[in-house]
């Protein structure tokens, strides 16, 4: 199989991590944006569950990762 062409069901799910990482850096955006409105909608949305996108993104299961990324810029299992 030629390196372009990747299963539907890889290729699906490549969109799906494409779809929820373009989310929450859109919401990081917004956080710090002009409009009230905006921050405040962002903020409870990067406040929200972020099981789905965890699970999405391949994250350690226990789903506090994606929080601790969010909120240290690291995953809780690297170093430094």
């Amino acid at each position: 199989m030629s390196k372009d062409r990747r299963p539907a069901c890889r290729s699906r799910f490549d969109g799906h991590r494409r779809l929820a990482a373009a989310v929450i850096i859109q919401a990081i955006k917004d956080s710090s944006g002009p409009s009230e409105e905006d921050r405040e909608a962002a903020r409870e949305f990067l406040q929200s569950d972020m099981r789905p996108f965890a699970d999405v993104l391949d994250l350690p299961a226990d789903h506090q990762s994606l929080r601790t990324l969010l909120e240290d810029g690291r995953l809780p299992h690297q170093v430094g």
